[in-house]
């Protein structure tokens, strides 16, 4: 059964028991699901920006690297499927306003401490009856042990996520277990002991940890399917195996840019019609970066990346 935290609109502060049972069912397995989110009038906005880009499609595109397309085995079909580093993408600049709500802020600071950062994120999508497989993976390597501190998704869910659209399918338990697997186990089509559907609703959000087997069919009908990923990580951990995944060594402007995103995020959303009634996130650099507040109109980079690797 799909572990639920609640079934009311999430729009307030959380006590500190209701943030440890989020933790404990996100530590036990692997995941957790958080219905209503996102309301409908944000919704809206994030559909409208998302809408565009999808359909704006990837020829010619600037960045062109960030938009990924791939061939369907079986019609030979092209099918555009992802957009990374979205954030300037979103002509209302929707997903940067996304990024500072309080309430899932208030969850990965529970999760990771004071020195959180957003360090990539990206549009994943389903296109109405030809969706692309993502077949059985984990978000890094698994069997790489100097990826053992805590590094997980959030995943917003701008559409219905069902077993027609082909939803996510998830392996409860395996973040703690994949070492024991054996290799040839872990990446193989949809096949894999345990595996379980997730549907959810527009506007619900799962947090998934990056060492999650998981993975979702083809979709064979139905709607579009659209999900923003933001991927979270503490910089202590960033800086104790040099970058976001070993062997991406950081940029040095990397982390500054990243608190510089989470700033104006937390900005941008005091001013968004859909937040009026929201607590904003107090958010602090961490310690060791002492960093301006960027006023509303100063040019911030909205594309920090490390330029190793074509995820982060």
């Amino acid at each position: 059964m799909l572990p639920s935290l609640t079934e009311a609109p999430v729009t307030r502060e959380m006590g500190l028991s209701e943030l440890e049972n989020i933790t404990t069912s996100f530590n036990r397995d692997g995941f957790v699901h958080l219905p209503g989110v996102i309301s409908a009038q944000e919704l809206e906005v994030l559909r409208a920006d998302s809408l565009q880009i999808i359909e704006g499609g990837w020829d010619k595109a600037e960045d062109s690297s960030d938009y990924f397309h791939d061939v369907l085995p079986d019609s030979g079909e092209n099918v555009f499927h992802r957009v990374q580093y979205v954030f300037p993408k979103a002509q209302r600049g929707s997903f940067i306003t996304l990024l500072g709500q309080p309430f899932i802020l208030q969850i990965v600071q529970h999760l990771l401490g004071d020195d959180f950062l957003c360090a990539a994120e990206a549009l994943v999508f389903k296109m109405a009856g030809n969706g692309r497989e993502v077949t059985i993976h984990a978000d890094c390597d698994p069997y790489d042990e100097r990826l053992s501190p805590l590094i997980f998704n959030v995943d917003y869910y701008l559409d219905d996520s069902s077993l027609e659209n082909g939803c996510l399918w998830v392996a409860p338990g395996t973040h703690k277990m994949v070492h024991q697997l054996p290799k040839n186990e872990v990446f193989r089509g949809l096949n894999f002991k345990g595996m379980i559907p997730l549907p959810v609703k527009a506007g619900d959000v799962l947090l998934h940890n990056v060492r999650l087997i998981h993975g979702s069919p083809r979709s064979n009908g139905g709607a579009l399917r659209r999900t923003l990923y933001y991927e979270f990580q503490s910089i202590a951990a960033m800086q104790k195996q040099n970058g976001p995944r070993p062997a991406h060594p950081l940029r040095n402007n990397f982390i500054e840019d990243r608190i510089r995103l989470l700033m104006r995020a937390v900005d941008q959303r005091k001013s968004a019609p859909f937040a009026e009634d929201e607590t904003p996130f107090d958010y602090k650099p961490p310690a060791g970066y002492d960093m301006a507040w960027p006023s509303p109109d100063e040019a911030i980079d909205l594309r920090p990346a490390l330029g190793y690797n074509k995820y982060i």
